[in-house]
C-alpha cells in the first residue's frame, strides 16, 4: 500500500512538472506571438514611417531629379560636359587635357565660366566608360552652384535662372521639403549662420546637399550621381 501510494504520489508529481513544462512553453508561445504582432505592427509603424522617408529617397534616387537647368535649358547627370556651349558657357581651358580614368571622377577641374571668363557653377567631370578620357570629354557626375550667403552669389550666376533639381536659388526651407521632404541630416555653422541639409541616397557616392543662409534662403546647392 506504501509502494501504491508512493507511486501515486510521485505520478502526481511528475503530471505537475509536466503541466507546468506545458503552460511554461504556452506562455512563452503567446509572448514571442504576442512579440511578433509588436513588431509587425512595428515594422508597419516603420514602413510607414519609411514611407515617408523613402518618398525623399525615392526623390534622392530618382535619375531625373539630377541636373542643372540653366536659362530653360536642362542639363543632366550623364550629359556631356561640354554641351553647356549650348547656353554660352565653357569648360576652362587649362583643364580640357587632363586625364580621367574610367569610372572615376576629378575634383578641382569642373569650374564652368562665362564668355567673360567667370566662374558661374562647377560641374564634376565623370568618366563612366572603360577607357581613359579627357576632361574634354567627360559627362557630368556632380553639380555645385552658389555661396554660403545668398547675398554673396554673383549677377553673373544669378542672370542664368539656375534651377537645380527643382530647386532654385533664393528658394526657402519649405520649397526644398515640397521637393525632398524633411531630413535630420543638418549642419549648423556658428559662425556664418547657414544650415546645411543632407539628403543620402542608400545608393553610394549619391546624394544632395542644400544650403539654407541666415535670411532662409537658398544660397547654394550641390549634388553628385557618380
Amino acid at each position: 500500500f506504501k509502494m501504491k501510494n508512493k507511486n501515486t504520489i510521485i505520478g502526481i508529481v511528475v503530471a505537475v512538472i509536466v503541466a507546468a513544462v506545458v503552460a511554461c512553453i504556452f506562455i512563452f508561445s503567446n509572448n514571442n506571438n504576442n512579440n511578433t504582432t509588436t513588431n509587425s505592427n512595428g515594422n508597419q509603424e516603420n514602413g510607414n514611417s519609411n514611407v515617408s522617408e523613402n518618398k525623399d529617397v525615392d526623390a534622392i534616387d530618382n535619375d531625373d531629379n539630377y541636373y542643372v537647368s540653366i536659362n530653360g535649358k536642362k542639363f543632366k547627370a550623364g550629359d556631356k560636359i561640354s554641351s553647356l556651349k549650348e547656353v554660352g558657357l565653357k569648360q576652362q581651358d587649362r583643364v580640357l587635357s587632363e586625364k580621367v580614368k574610367k569610372n572615376t571622377y576629378v575634383i578641382g577641374a569642373g569650374s564652368i565660366e562665362n564668355a567673360a571668363g567667370n566662374r558661374v557653377i562647377s560641374l564634376t567631370p565623370y568618366n563612366p566608360t572603360d577607357d581613359t578620357i579627357t576632361v574634354a570629354d567627360a559627362v557630368i557626375g556632380g553639380c555645385d552652384v552658389g555661396e554660403y550667403s545668398y547675398s554673396k552669389i554673383s549677377k553673373d550666376v544669378l542672370d542664368l535662372n539656375i534651377e537645380v533639381g527643382g530647386i532654385k536659388l533664393g528658394d526657402s526651407l519649405e520649397d526644398v521639403e515640397k521637393v525632398f521632404g524633411k531630413t535630420d541630416s543638418v549642419y549648423t555653422s556658428e559662425s556664418l549662420g547657414y544650415k546645411k541639409y543632407t539628403y543620402k541616397s542608400k545608393k553610394i557616392y549619391r546624394s544632395y546637399e542644400i544650403t539654407i543662409d541666415k535670411d532662409g534662403k537658398v544660397s547654394q546647392i550641390y549634388w553628385k550621381n557618380l
